[in-house]
C-alpha cells in the first residue's frame, strides 16, 4: 500500500484580487498529482469544504495521518496557512512547500524553501521539469538521512519536542484502509453513473419503441438501487466519512434521485451536521426539486439571515421562489409576486459576489419575461456577460458556463450564438435535471419572444429547447 501525501492547496479558479488568476484544479492534475505519483506516494487531495470554515474530523486526519504533504502557497490562501501551521506543530521533514511565482508570500513563510511555478495561459510552464523538480524534493525527504527540515518550529525552538504520533499507528492503518475502501466504492459509484448516463442516452435515440424506453426506465431504476445499496452498506459510519456522502449526493443528483439525497442528508444536518451550511444548501436543492419548497425555503432563509447573502444560497433561494411561480401559473398575481421574490433573491446572490453568474443569468431571464424594459435588465446584462465570458475560456468543458452563454445570446435574439453554446454545452454530457433547467429557463424567453416576433422566425429556440428536454 503506498504512502499517503496529503496536498494542502485552494480549490477551483482562484484570483489575487488583481489581474492574475489561477484554475488550481488544473495545478493539481497536471502538476502536483502526477509528481506526488512520480515520487511513489499516493495523493489525497482534500474536498472543499463548504461547512461555514470549520476543519472537520477528515481534515484533522489528514493532517496527521498522512506520512507526507505537499502545500500550495498561492495567493496565501488562509486555509492552507491553516493547516500548514498545524502540519507544521505537528511533523517535521514532511512538508514540500510550492507557490506560484508571483505571489508575494507573508513574512512568516518568506524563509520557507519553496519550489515556484509559473501559470500562465491556463497551463503550468515547462510542466514536464516541474513535475520532476516537485518528485525530487519529495524522494530527498522520504529518506530520513537526506530530509531537509521543513518545519519553522524546529529549526527556531530547537528544544521543540513533536508529539508522538507513532503511537496512533493503528488508528493511522485504519485510517488508510478507510481511505482506499472509500476510493474503491466511489468507482463503483462512478461506474453505475455512467452506465445510467448509457441507458438514459438510448432514450433519446430516434424511432425508440415505448417498450424499449420501459426496458430502459427499469435498467436505470436498478442502477439506482445499487446505489442505495451502496449508501445502505456504509451503514451509520457514512456520516462521517465525508468522500463518501459527497460522491452518493452527486450520483444521486445526477440520476434524478433527489428523493433519495433528502432522504440520506437530512438526518445528518439535524444531528451529526447541524453546521454544515454546504449539506443544508444541498437539501435545500433536493426539497425544491420534490417540490418541497416551503422547507427548502425555510432552510435557506436561515442561512441568509444568519451569514448574509451569497451566490450559491441566494441562486437557491431564487430557484425555490421560481418553483412556486410555476406552481401558481394559474394565478397571475400570485405567479407575478413570486417572480419578483426570485428576482430579488437572484440579484441579492449576484452583488454579493458578481464573479459568479449563476444567480445574476436567471435574474435576467426573469427580468426579460417580466419587462425587458427594466433598468436593471440593461444594468445587468454588461455585467454578468462580462462574468461569463471570463469563465468560458478557463471553463470549456463546464456545462453551467456553456449554458449561460447560451441563455444570454437567447437573451439577445442572436441565432448562432445559441446554436454555438447549445453545442458546447450538450459536449459536457449534463445531467438530466441540469438541461431541464435550461429549457425551462428557455421556454421562459420564447414564451415573451412570442408577443413581439412571429413564431416562424424563432424556431431556432424551439430547437434548442427539444434539445435539451
Amino acid at each position: 500500500m503506498a504512502s499517503l501525501c496529503f496536498v494542502l492547496m485552494p480549490f477551483g479558479v482562484k484570483t489575487d484580487g488583481n489581474k492574475k488568476e489561477i484554475d488550481f484544479n488544473i495545478v493539481y492534475g497536471s502538476f502536483i498529482k502526477k509528481a506526488i505519483e512520480l515520487a511513489g506516494l499516493s495523493p489525497i487531495r482534500a474536498d472543499e469544504e463548504k461547512g461555514g470554515g470549520l476543519i472537520h474530523k477528515p481534515m484533522y486526519e489528514r493532517l496527521l495521518y498522512c506520512e507526507f504533504a505537499v502545500a500550495d502557497l498561492s495567493f496565501a490562501n488562509a486555509n492552507v496557512f491553516y493547516e500548514l501551521g498545524i502540519r507544521h506543530a505537528a511533523k517535521p521533514f514532511t512538508t514540500v512547500s510550492i507557490f506560484e511565482a508571483n505571489t508575494k508570500l507573508p513574512f512568516d513563510v518568506a524563509p520557507l524553501r519553496a519550489l515556484p511555478y509559473n501559470f500562465e495561459a491556463g497551463e503550468i510552464l515547462n510542466c514536464e521539469q516541474k513535475i520532476k523538480d516537485l518528485s525530487d524534493i519529495i524522494r530527498i525527504n522520504l529518506d530520513a538521512q537526506q530530509a531537509q527540515a521543513d518545519s519553522p518550529i524546529s529549526e527556531m525552538i530547537p528544544a521543540y519536542v513533536f508529539p508522538e504520533l507513532n503511537t496512533l499507528q493503528a488508528n493511522a492503518g485504519s485510517f488508510k484502509a478507510i481511505i482506499n475502501e472509500t476510493n474503491n466504492t466511489k468507482q463503483q459509484i462512478q461506474t453505475l453513473v455512467k452506465q445510467w448516463k448509457q441507458w438514459d442516452m438510448k432514450d433519446k435515440k430516434e424511432g425508440i419503441s415505448n417498450e424499449e424506453k420501459m426496458l430502459n426506465e427499469q435498467e436505470k431504476i436498478k442502477l439506482t438501487e445499487q446505489l442505495k445499496a451502496i449508501e445502505k452498506a456504509a451503514g451509520k459510519a457514512l456520516k462521517y466519512n465525508y468522500d463518501l456522502v459527497y460522491a452518493l449526493m452527486s450520483a444521486y443528483k445526477t440520476t434524478n434521485a433527489f428523493t433519495e439525497v433528502v432522504s440520506m442528508i437530512q438526518p445528518m444536518v439535524e444531528r451529526e451536521r447541524k453546521g454544515d451550511i454546504y449539506l443544508h444548501q444541498q437539501l435545500a436543492l433536493a426539497l425544491n426539486k420534490t417540490k418541497q419548497r416551503e422547507e427548502a425555503e425555510r432552510i435557506l432563509t436561515g442561512i441568509i439571515n444568519k451569514y448574509g447573502p451569497d451566490p450559491e444560497t441566494n441562486g437557491l433561494l431564487g430557484a425555490v421562489y421560481k418553483g412556486l411561480m410555476d406552481d401558481n401559473t394559474g394565478d397571475e398575481l400570485l405567479a407575478a409576486a413570486y417572480r419578483r421574490k426570485a428576482i430579488e433573491a437572484y440579484l441579492a446572490g449576484f452583488d454579493a459576489d458578481p464573479r459568479d453568474f449563476y444567480p445574476g443569468v436567471n435574474a435576467l431571464t426573469l427580468l426579460f419575461f417580466e419587462n425587458a424594459e427594466d433598468a436593471r435588465f440593461k444594468k445587468y446584462y454588461p455585467l454578468v456577460s462580462y462574468s461569463v465570458e471570463r469563465q468560458l475560456e478557463a471553463k470549456q468543458n463546464n456545462y453551467w458556463v456553456q449554458a449561460t452563454a447560451l441563455e444570454l445570446a437567447a437573451l439577445d435574439v442572436n441565432e448562432a450564438k445559441s446554436k454555438e453554446f447549445l453545442a458546447a454545452a450538450l459536449t459536457c454530457n449534463p445531467a438530466k435535471w441540469e438541461k431541464e433547467t435550461s429549457a425551462g429557463n428557455l421556454k421562459r424567453i420564447y414564451t415573451k419572444l412570442l408577443r413581439t416576433q412571429k413564431e416562424a422566425a424563432i424556431t431556432w429556440l424551439t430547437t434548442c429547447i427539444e434539445k435539451l428536454s
